[in-house]
């Protein structure tokens, strides 16, 4: 309880200073900004503009390691979809343990329906793949996350919300347009 009530303090006053009064100073006058881009080296500024094109490069073979995980799954080849597995999620997540959780879904929720298409985000120096993954009663999703070397150094199942319901087409047929208004 006092770590807690610590936490909530220490949000307070960060919070606090955050929000205070900044103190009264003469007005000074600043240099005018100057572009980073311009400023680099022309090797900062080709590693800079490199950026994009090597996270796209992450990005796609993160997807392509999570598609080849989930065939492997899906064919019962458990020991093949640790393959590209990091030496800690090898220890942390055996191919028999593995086995129990994948096989164990459709008797929980359902049969599986076509999986969607992959999402993905950098987090830190990580590359993390969703791939929404349907089943009768519940929508889960497979994600994935690859480190820098370009191994799996998370997997996990989450429960995703159900989707939003869509009105009938009947109910958006029926409904009359605004009369127009009158011009005088």
């Amino acid at each position: 309880m006092k770590r807690t009530k610590l936490i909530v303090i220490a949000m307070l006053g960060v919070n606090t200073a955050a929000f205070a009064a900044p103190p009264s100073q003469p007005a000074t006058r600043q240099a005018p900004a100057t572009s980073l881009a311009a400023t680099a080296s022309p090797t900062a500024r080709a590693v800079n503009e490199l950026a994009p094109q090597a996270a796209a490069v992450e990005i796609e073979s993160c997807i392509t390691l999570t598609g080849a995980l989930l065939a492997a799954h899906d064919k019962g080849d458990y020991q093949g979809a640790e393959m590209e597995f990091n030496p800690t999620m090898e220890a942390g997540l055996p191919p028999a343990q593995l086995k129990q959780v994948w096989e164990s879904l459709p008797a929980q929720f359902g049969k599986p329906g076509p999986r969607g298409a992959p999402h993905n985000h950098i987090s830190g120096s990580y590359v993390i793949v969703t791939v929404p993954m349907p089943f009768e009663s519940m929508m889960l999703a497979a994600q994935t996350a690859c480190a820098a070397d370009g191994k799996i150094a998370g997997f996990h199942l989450m429960q995703l919300p159900a989707p939003e319901p869509e009105f009938p087409a009947s109910a958006a047929s029926t409904s009359s347009p605004a009369p127009a208004p009158a011009h005088s």
